[in-house]
């Protein structure tokens, strides 16, 4: 098929999209309003919230989450919540920060992908180009990082690149701090857990059509997309229920060749198998193809010289194609009240491939004006199969409660990265080569030489076109316990055994020799409550994480002698809940330290470790091309404050304030000692509201309105010496603020209609660095339209 053609196709998708779209909206709206039909949702039980991977809520609360999927004016932040404890307590009993996002405050603020909030979460930020890369309280998360975002508690996502759709999502956890006792290896600035919509025993059927466009310069933007969303007992003794998820469309992104085309269904089956024991069994199939972009460049390290948002370095046909196939068991079964048993298994199939042309860097002439790119192929699989089994008890010893947690979680991860094309077009390779390079401000895209025209790899690098295989395989046993003397003083304390094992081997490169590597770790942790009443909390806690270091790491010698990556926490706040509930308010100050961080150099020669002074040991291998040591630490020092509040019927605020002083201590590069960590502004602040008349004409329309505020930060750390200021060479990226806002319509109890503005004021930025940050710059998006429209069948 013709590029045209191809074109064309695409515009003839967008426009029936958007029709689809329209042509439903004025069907349901010139539709009578109908009285709301089918039972109380209070009246039937609903499946355990252990099925999403955390203790069950009681009845009472989980008639209340049901009921919040049809009042639109319920609150957005939920007071009960248990992934930070794999308890039945409450947020104020869990001495960490913890938020819990619930349906009303996804749908408020339209969300489309789990991305889309972290403006509005406090202490966290976009870090990049694939859906792992975040920052929490200044540490950032990568690809390697398998517990920066669970889903039900355990570890894989569908696709690696995009982030998460929120369509199949009941609500949206975030914990921040080191969590390894209850959760295994992580970066010690938190995680977000995706709880996922389990089967209702309530029948209910949605269809949501979304459309969206651009508004402004910028206005390449266009699309839609189409879900669903249906759930309901199978039997007539309600002893089955079933829910099905799934969304598609098509979207055109506002940079140049952007798009994507999603494909995602989640089925899944509850059976209660009596009235204490549940079965959830379900799956999930997500398939999205995309341009592959590798976003802007920044000229000497100087973002005032970066290019036009919309600019890409991509060919048109460069594409990124991701699949993953999901499945997940969850066993919940209920000894007592106060005994309770929990089992939950996940598997994820997922491959990605890709063909397109990357940037490699600049050329070398000044001033820079042109890049050079790399002909590359790729194909990534990816598994993971993890458990995580627990049992809880409410138990008391001579007068004293305990809340009791023990269990045991693992499984194995593994990848395989095959580099099918690695070739570097650069003027030094021989023959020259010049054909794939491109002006930074005026690129001629659509005439390159196809990619097959290219050699696989340059001429002496063979090694280059890697084959690479890696195992994880994660181990752990934990135990937890909130202990109470009394109602006003509780302590919890916990403990974990952690047994990882690594190896890493190449299926192409005979020479490679396979390497294997064991890490065992004992992490405690602790906390201290108190509570002078059943509204106000003061805590302070300990705790700790830890990350083993890639078998493939070396040092000058070939070897491995690496320690895990450590942290530990000191953390201490307030949290209130006040007025029957309506007032929320965390305030916390913490303090993180991590060690063991590794620093990469490029491997010495013989005759520099001599210049040195370093000692050769008999025997040793001198090692080749890029080594580590183990040189580096850093500390991230802070204090948040969140409020959640509902001052009035059918007002909802949401918001928080973040001050985050994240920094080196000690690495191999001296002008690396003080320097900011990469993108961690020091100070940041998100606000939503959304009112909702409750009265008089205009009693079905709502306002929303939204604020987030990012303050600078810095793309790279120096690797030189800094000649003139403490932030030459580091990339600085300037703050900036973003509001959004929302207007709400509900003609009848059937249907919701919701016109949300993204980027009002259509603000210029850039929302984040990628791992080599001059070369990955993500340019945030500018002004957007969305109009979705939710139909109650």
């Amino acid at each position: 098929m013709t590029g045209e053609a191809m074109a064309a196709g695409r515009a003839v998708w967008i426009k029936t999209i958007g029709a689809c779209s329209l042509g439903a909206l004025a069907v349901v709206l010139a539709t009578p309003a109908s009285a709301q039909t089918g039972p109380n949702p209070a009246a039937a039980p609903a499946p355990s919230d252990q099925a999403a991977g955390q203790t069950a809520k009681p009845a009472a609360d989980a008639a209340a989450a049901d009921e919040k999927d049809i009042v639109v004016t319920g609150r957005f932040v939920d007071t009960q919540g248990s992934t930070a404890s794999k308890m039945d307590i409450r947020l104020l009993d869990t001495p960490a920060s913890t938020d819990s996002y619930n349906g009303n405050f996804l749908k408020a603020i339209e969300t489309t992908n789990v991305s889309d909030l972290y403006r509005y979460m406090t202490g966290i930020q976009r870090a990049g180009n694939t859906g792992y890369d975040i920052t929490f309280r200044g540490f950032k998360t990568s690809g390697s990082d398998r517990g920066a975002i669970l889903t039900d508690g355990l570890p894989g996502l569908s696709v690696r690149f995009g982030s998460p759709p929120t369509i199949g999502t009941d609500h949206i956890d975030l914990v921040k701090g080191p969590t390894a006792v209850l959760y295994g290896q992580g970066q010690p600035g938190g995680f977000i857990n995706i709880i996922t919509k389990k089967p209702k025993f309530t029948p209910e059927f949605e269809v949501e059509f979304k459309g969206l466009t651009g508004l402004g310069p910028y206005n390449r933007q266009l699309g839609g997309l189409v879900s669903f969303d249906f759930t309901g007992p199978v039997d007539s003794a309600e002893n089955l229920a079933v829910r099905v998820v799934g969304e598609t469309g098509y979207t055109r992104g506002f940079r140049q060749y952007a798009y994507e085309q999603p494909i995602y269904i989640a089925p899944s089956l509850t059976w209660r198998l009596s009235p204490r024991t549940t079965l959830t069994v379900g799956g999930e199939y997500r398939y999205v193809k995309t341009h592959q972009d590798t976003y802007l460049v920044a000229p000497g390290k100087d973002a005032n010289l970066i290019a036009n948002i919309d600019t890409s370095y991509q060919e048109p046909g460069d594409f990124l194609a991701e699949r993953g196939a999901i499945g997940n068991v969850y066993f919940n079964h209920q000894f007592s009240d106060a005994v309770k048993f929990y089992v939950g298994y996940r598997y994820v199939d997922h491959d990605d491939r890709q063909r397109n042309y990357d940037v490699i860097g600049f050329s070398s002439t000044s001033p820079l004006t042109t890049i050079t790119r790399r002909a590359r192929g790729q194909i990534n699989l990816r598994t993971y199969s993890f458990v995580d089994t627990n049992l809880s008890a409410k138990f008391t010893v001579a007068g004293i409660g305990n809340t009791l947690l023990v269990g045991f979680n693992g499984g194995q991860e593994t990848s395989s990265f095959d580099r099918t094309q690695f070739y570097n077009c650069q003027p030094t390779p021989t023959p020259a080569c010049t054909s794939l390079n491109l002006s930074i401000y005026n690129p001629a895209l659509g005439v390159a030489p196809a990619l097959e025209s290219f050699p696989l790899y340059n001429t002496g690098q063979s090694a280059n076109l890697n084959w690479r295989y890696t195992s994880q395989n994660s181990l752990g046993a934990y135990a937890s316990d909130l202990i109470s003397f009394g109602d006003i003083v509780k302590l919890m304390v916990g403990v974990r055994y952690a047994n990882e094992r690594q190896a890493i081997s190449d299926k192409r490169i005979t020479t490679f020799v396979p390497i294997y590597k064991k890490d065992t770790k004992l992490l405690p942790q602790a906390g201290l409550l108190i509570e002078p009443n059943r509204h106000l909390t003061f805590y302070a806690s300990y705790s700790t994480s830890f990350v083993p270091v890639a078998a493939s790491s070396q040092d000058n010698f070939g070897l491995n002698p690496f320690k895990p990556t450590e942290a530990k926490s000191y953390e201490g706040g307030v949290k209130t809940n006040l007025f029957d509930g309506r007032l929320n308010l965390t305030a916390a100050y913490f303090d993180i330290e991590r060690k063991n961080v590794l620093n990469t150099f490029n491997c010495l020669t013989q005759a520099q470790l001599i210049a040195a002074g370093i000692a050769i040991p008999t025997g040793a291998t001198i090692a080749t091309g890029t080594c580590s040591n183990q040189l580096g630490a850093d500390r991230s020092r802070g204090f948040e404050v969140e409020v959640n509040a509902n001052p009035l019927p059918g007002w909802n605020i949401t918001g928080g304030y973040a001050h985050t002083k994240a920094r080196v201590v000690s690495s191999n590069v001296a002008t690396q000692v003080g320097a900011r960590q990469t993108n961690s502004p020091d100070d940041a602040f998100n606000f939503w509201t959304r009112y909702d008349i409750q009265d008089g004409a205009l009693a079905r329309l709502g306002l929303g309105l939204g604020v987030s505020y990012i303050g600078k930060r810095v793309g790279l750390l120096p690797v030189s010496p800094i000649a003139a200021g403490p932030e030459n060479g580091t990339l600085p990226l300037k703050g900036y603020t973003t509001v959004d806002a929302g207007l709400y319509y509900n003609p009848s109890d059937r249907l919701n209609l919701t016109l949300k503005v993204t980027n009002l004021f259509d603000t210029r930025y850039i929302e984040s660095a990628g791992l080599t940050g001059d070369i990955q710059l993500v340019p945030g998006m500018p002004r957007l339209l969305t109009l979705t429209a939710r139909i109650k069948l």
